[in-house]
């Protein structure tokens, strides 16, 4: 995919572009670096999907970026950071849960998308709330 910026694109620009090329999987935006593995704290996720690309990286130039299924989700986190200046975490859909994939982040996009088809599979079994050791 062909992920396009400027100053003037939003927040939400971007991640629908990215939601759109690889559903189950979404971009967040944090005002702070961190490093592949790890986390970032919530504290420090921008909560305005309207901000624009300039706004919070104001040496942003217009371009675009291409995203491939096989690339490893910490070489998108830091090439969106090296190139535009953008601070980001992918996220994976797990049942009805978003996970930040800072454990997985040596997993290619396509496999995070793996994961995703694999936990909408996942049923949850009846668990009897019986409990038949206190039976006669």
């Amino acid at each position: 995919m062909e992920l396009n910026y400027s100053k003037d694109t939003t927040i939400h620009d971007i991640q629908t572009q990215f939601a759109t090329a690889f559903p189950g999987l979404k971009l967040k935006f944090f005002t702070k670096h961190h490093d592949a593995y790890k986390g970032s704290p919530a504290k420090f996720m921008i909560q305005e999907p309207g901000k624009t690309l300039g706004e919070i990286a104001p040496d942003i130039k217009t371009g675009y970026l291409i995203v491939e299924p096989d690339m490893i989700t910490w070489q998108l986190e830091r090439l969106l950071e090296e190139e535009c200046g953008l601070h980001t975490q992918v996220f994976r859909k797990s049942g009805e849960t978003w996970l930040e994939t800072s454990v997985s982040d040596d997993l290619t996009l396509e496999q995070q998308q793996a994961k995703v088809r694999a936990s909408e599979s996942v049923h949850q079994e009846f668990v009897d709330p019986v409990d038949y050791r206190e039976m006669d």
